[in-house]
C-alpha cells in the first residue's frame, strides 16, 4: 500500500499567473500527495492577460497516456479541457484507470465559464461533451455559471438562497456524478459552497472579499483534491479548501497584488503542510 497518495493532474500549464498546474503541483505536494502532471497545453501567461503564447499538446496525449498504462492512481484531477479531442482522450484515461484500479476516484472541475457566460473558446458542442464527461466523475466542482451550463437552468446571478442552490445541485445529480460541489455562492459578505453527496447536503461559508482574483477555482479544487486524497470526508475537505482560499484571498488583498496574477498562496502553503503533517503524525 502506498504511503503517499498518487494523483494524476490533467490541466494546462501557464508560465505566469497562478492557475492550473502551477497551482495544483505545489499545493498537492505540500499536502503530502504525489502530483503527476498531464499538461494539455502550455501558455506563456494565462488567458486573462491581453497577450500570451499558446501551444496545444493534444497530439502528445495518446503516447503520454499509453506510457502510463502500467501505473495506477488514487485520484485523477482534471481541469480545463480545450477541445473535443482532449475530452475524448481524457474519458478513455478515466475508464482505463477505473478498470485498472476500481478504487481510483475522479475529481472533475468543469471549467467552462463564469459570471453567466461561456468562455470565448467554449462552444455549445464542447459544453455538451463536458456534460457527458461528468458521468465519469466521483466529484465535480462547478461554479454557478458552470452548474447552469451543465443543467440548462437559466443563470440568475451569483446571489442564491440556500434552497435555490440546493435545487441547482439536485439537477446536477442525474448527469451521473457521485457528488457535486457548487462553488462561489454569494450571500452578502459571505462566499458559500454547497456540497451534494447522494441525498446529503452540506453548506459552508467563509468571509468574502470584493476583489475577484484569477485562479481561485483552481486553488480551491487543488486543496479539495489533496484533502480527499489524504482521507478527509467530502464536507470536511470542502471546508478546508474554503477556509484556505478565504485566508489566502484576504492576505492577497492586503498585499495589493494585481488580480490577474492570482492569489498569493505561496506564503501560506506552510499552513497546509503543517495541517496534513500533523494528521499524518497522529495516524489519522
Amino acid at each position: 500500500m502506498r504511503t503517499v497518495p498518487r494523483v494524476a493532474c490533467i490541466n494546462d500549464l501557464s508560465g505566469f499567473g497562478r492557475c492550473s498546474l502551477t497551482t495544483a503541483l505545489p499545493v498537492l505536494s505540500v499536502m503530502g500527495v504525489q502530483a503527476c502532471p498531464v499538461p494539455t497545453a502550455v501558455l506563456s501567461k494565462h488567458t486573462g492577460f491581453p497577450q500570451f503564447s499558446f501551444t496545444d499538446l493534444t497530439d502528445t496525449l495518446p503516447d503520454y497516456f499509453e506510457s502510463w498504462s502500467d501505473l495506477d492512481f488514487d485520484w485523477i484531477y482534471a481541469g480545463f479541457l480545450g477541445s473535443l479531442g482532449q475530452i475524448r482522450l481524457v474519458r478513455q484515461f478515466f475508464r482505463s484507470q477505473k478498470q485498472r484500479n476500481p478504487e481510483c476516484r475522479i475529481l472533475l472541475d468543469p471549467v467552462m465559464g463564469d459570471e453567466g457566460r461561456r468562455y470565448s473558446t467554449y462552444t455549445v458542442e464542447l459544453c455538451d461533451a463536458v456534460r457527458e464527461l461528468v458521468a465519469e466523475a466521483d466529484v465535480i466542482t462547478p461554479n454557478i455559471t458552470e452548474a447552469c451550463l451543465l443543467t440548462g437552468i437559466p443563470y440568475q446571478g451569483e446571489c442564491l438562497h440556500r434552497h435555490e442552490a440546493e435545487q441547482l445541485a439536485e439537477q446536477l445529480m442525474p448527469l451521473g456524478c457521485r457528488a457535486a460541489v457548487i462553488t462561489g455562492i454569494v450571500q452578502e459578505n459571505r462566499i458559500c459552497n454547497l456540497t451534494r453527496q447522494g441525498e446529503n447536503v452540506a453548506f459552508s461559508s467563509v468571509h468574502r472579499t470584493e476583489c475577484l482574483f484569477s485562479g481561485t477555482g483552481d486553488l480551491f479544487a487543488s486543496v479539495l483534491c489533496g484533502a480527499l486524497a489524504r482521507g478527509l470526508s467530502l464536507p470536511d475537505a470542502v471546508s478546508a479548501a474554503g477556509d484556505f482560499l478565504s485566508e489566502v484571498t484576504q492576505d492577497t488583498l492586503r498585499q495589493g497584488t494585481p488580480a490577474a496574477e492570482g492569489v498569493l498562496f505561496e506564503p501560506l502553503l506552510y499552513q497546509l503542510g503543517r495541517l496534513f503533517h500533523e494528521k499524518n503524525a497522529k495516524g489519522e
